[in-house]
């Protein structure tokens, strides 16, 4: 039960993103081209990806709450930060991408904006945003979803470009008012390099995140240590000839092998073996939630 009323929460807060995002991609588009200002262009470009990838994510939280099947016999929870790990560079992609033409722009001279439009974008688009992306850090925190994690922090880039426009299009008004609108043509090309630096941030922290666990990188953290200690206690109490282990997260889904070397074979009987899985997942539920453990005994150390 509380696992379906997590992807619940999961998927209300996807199809919520991605209603905003259409919503944000067709307002920013339509006023970035009326009003002339790339910065509003690059930030209904940023709603437009994060729409199709929001749609993405919320058919990925379909797919990893499927149990395994004939085609994918592990389970789909590997799809997850895969998913993350395109999201992640198609996001850093676009901020390049900004940067390149902010710079190139400002070379050219810069170009005005019709100032009185881009300030309605600006309040709405800023609301919007950082409305969306406290929502979804709320959902997020409460359900542990990386999915949702990941998507609120596109609204968190968003927000922000949407801020710094918002800023900029005041300097404007300000430069008017103190006799600096020569100045004028170049805030809208600045703003758009400046946005672009600083929402790259966020998505290469997301890829750092998510390649470790498409290479199948070992977690490293409290978990790991309390996987190592769980079995080494066992390993002391029933004396353990040797033994190896293997772990790795793979989005909201840990794998852990287990290899015991045992060579009395009258001593470790069947009934003992099962005991030994049912101590390790005793004791590491609890941590591990969603987990495919495999424990196996051999009395061959090349099995190892």
């Amino acid at each position: 039960m509380a696992i379906s009323r997590k992807i619940s929460k999961e998927r209300l807060a996807l199809k919520m993103s991605l209603a905003g995002t259409v919503l944000l991609a067709t307002m920013g588009i339509g006023y970035g081209l009326y009003v002339g200002s790339s910065a509003i262009l690059l930030d209904g470009m940023f709603s437009f990806l994060s729409m199709g990838m929001t749609g993405l994510s919320l058919y990925t939280a379909y797919l990893v709450s499927r149990p395994d099947d004939n085609h994918f016999q592990f389970g789909y929870a590997h799809i997850e930060p895969l998913i993350n790990v395109v999201n992640g560079l198609l996001i850093l992609v676009t901020c390049l991408f900004a940067l390149v033409s902010g710079v190139q722009t400002i070379v050219n001279g810069g170009h005005e904006v019709v100032l009185e439009h881009a300030m309605v974008y600006a309040v709405l688009s800023t609301i919007s945003c950082f409305g969306i992306y406290f929502t979804e850090t709320h959902i997020a925190r409460k359900v542990d979803s990386e999915l949702v994690r990941v998507d609120s922090q596109e609204w968190l880039v968003d927000g922000i470009l949407s801020a710094a426009i918002l800023v900029g299009f005041m300097l404007v008004m300000v430069f008017d008012k103190i006799g600096y609108s020569h100045w004028n043509a170049y805030v809208d090309p600045i703003l758009v390099s400046a946005m672009a630096i600083a929402a790259s941030v966020l998505p290469i922290k997301v890829l750092r995140r998510n390649l470790r666990e498409v290479l199948l990188v070992a977690p490293h953290d409290q978990v790991q240590n309390r996987v190592d200690s769980v079995i080494e206690d066992l390993s002391k109490q029933y004396n353990f000839d040797d033994y190896t282990h293997h772990f790795a997260k793979t989005g909201r889904q840990y794998d852990l092998e287990i290899n015991i070397l045992v060579k009395d074979d009258k001593y470790w009987t069947t009934k003992r073996q099962d005991k030994i899985r049912q101590l390790l997942w005793d004791k590491l539920k609890g941590e591990l939630g969603d987990t495919w453990l495999s424990v196996t005994f051999t009395g061959q150390k090349r099995w190892l």
